[in-house]
């Protein structure tokens, strides 16, 4: 059903900040934004902007209230996937048990057509579908500058169960498990693969504290080269949490940024295997 992630969302307490972190740190250009009407995934209206570097897009949200976000940090909001036929994928999604925000999908500025799952058919975590604008309509500022990102591998999320969290991949996007084991952060982890898209799945030392729901962890960025493209971030201010990629049990070489350079944020480059 899905082609690809084609964002993650993130809320920011100052957007102009953000935008700024984002062009020095990944080379990524403004592609464009405005203002953000209220709704359940943005309470009180706002802000965006969306940004790009290699083959990667960022989203970037200024809530109005930014009371309970860090000042300097960013907070995973959302993901963002791609399919081919967003009124079709509704359709599929709605016979799966799923339910929407709204009855139609939205137009947003960048030319996408989008419509955010209702986050309690989701295990609380906001998803959108997104339909792209045909490529001689498309917004193509920033694209294949800055860092070469390829693509985003996976979003990762903190689950109660791995088990049952692999469980409802499968039923819901027809999920295929393809690995996991001992994780470092927590007590272990899972990787399922749907249409063209992964998901990790963690289970935290201390999983009571999620509250039964799962919440969103880190990205993964890909990158054909891992250690050009360290090299090209640390040239760039990033540092990273060891000097060399670790290979996770997927066969996928990963290594985290330092969160003290990514506005708190947790993220890795990765590069696939063969």
């Amino acid at each position: 059903m899905f082609d690809k992630i084609q964002h993650i969302g993130y809320y920011t307490a100052d957007l102009e900040a953000a935008i700024a972190w984002f062009n020095r740190g990944f080379g990524a250009e403004n592609a464009g934004g405005g203002a953000v009407a209220s709704s359940v995934q943005v309470p009180g209206g706002g802000s965006n902007a969306f940004l790009r570097f290699g083959q990667v897009e960022v989203e970037l949200i200024q809530p109005a209230d930014t009371a309970n976000l860090p000042p300097d940090g960013l907070v995973m909001h959302h993901v963002g996937y791609v399919v081919p036929d967003i009124l079709k994928a509704i359709a599929d999604c709605q016979a799966r048990g799923f339910k929407f925000l709204a009855d139609a999908p939205r137009t947003n500025q960048l030319g996408q057509q989008l419509l955010y799952f209702d986050p309690t058919t989701t295990n609380n975590v906001l998803l959108h579908l997104t339909q792209l604008p045909k490529p001689a309509a498309a917004n193509t500022v920033g694209v294949g500058g800055g860092v070469p990102v390829a693509k985003i591998v996976h979003a990762g999320y903190l689950v109660p169960d791995v088990d049952v969290a692999i469980a409802w991949y499968a039923e819901k996007f027809d999920g295929v498990h393809i690995g996991g084991g001992p994780s470092r952060q927590g007590r272990r982890n899972a990787f399922v693969n749907f249409g063209q898209v992964q998901v990790e799945l963690i289970e935290p030392a201390n999983p009571g504290d999620l509250g039964g729901q799962h919440a969103m962890d880190h990205v993964g960025y890909v990158m054909d080269d891992i250690h050009a493209g360290i090299a090209d971030c640390c040239s760039r201010g990033f540092q990273f949490v060891a000097d060399t990629p670790n290979t996770n049990s997927v066969g996928q070489q990963v290594l985290y940024f330092d969160t003290a350079t990514s506005m708190g944020s947790r993220m890795h480059l990765t590069q696939l295997p063969g």
